[in-house]
């Protein structure tokens, strides 16, 4: 009676000639090092990690360009950027470790939360007088703009178009 081969001993047997181009070489080695410098941001950003160790930790990586390591340090921590969210901790890093200039960065929240209050007062005009004419009025009356779908798709929609903004500062 013949031996009975195992799952694993067959896709050995299969794959045995197989081997990977240096395409494909070179992008599972971008892709380890992104892995890699996505964990150190996580970690900067978790405050497991201070700012003065991450440029050390970049220059030991090795990469196929000087700068990848950097660029991709940059790409992770402006993906975690929120234009709602105080930004201390991701603004200096940028700054010092990969010499990002966030003079833009900084002027575009500035816009996005001027934008935000003045379309909020706007909403929350239109609701009060919604309401007022419901007969709802007085001085505890405060509207609910989270409840108001139009409310919320034009939070959408400016969060979308001040993303894309810093979305093309990633390429600069």
């Amino acid at each position: 009676m013949g031996e009975i081969k195992s799952t694993l001993d067959l896709v050995l047997e299969k794959t045995r000639n197989l081997t990977l181009s240096e395409e494909e070489k070179r992008d599972l080695v971008r892709e380890e090092l992104d892995k890699k410098i996505r964990g150190i941001a996580n970690r900067y950003l978790d405050n497991l990690l201070p700012a003065s160790r991450i440029k050390e930790e970049l220059e030991t990586m090795e990469s196929s360009g000087p700068d990848l390591p950097s660029k991709l340090f940059t790409k992770h921590l402006l993906a975690h950027f929120d234009l709602d969210v105080d930004a201390s901790a991701i603004l200096p890093a940028l700054k010092e470790v990969v010499g990002f200039d966030t003079a833009p960065l900084e002027t575009l929240q500035k816009e996005y939360r001027a934008d935000k209050e003045m379309a909020r007062r706007s909403f929350g005009e239109d609701a009060l007088s919604a309401l007022k004419e419901r007969g709802v009025s007085g001085s505890a009356v405060v509207p609910n703009l989270d409840g108001i779908p139009e409310w919320v798709q034009y939070q959408g929609e400016l969060s979308k178009r001040y993303r894309e903004r810093i979305e093309g500062l990633k390429n600069t």
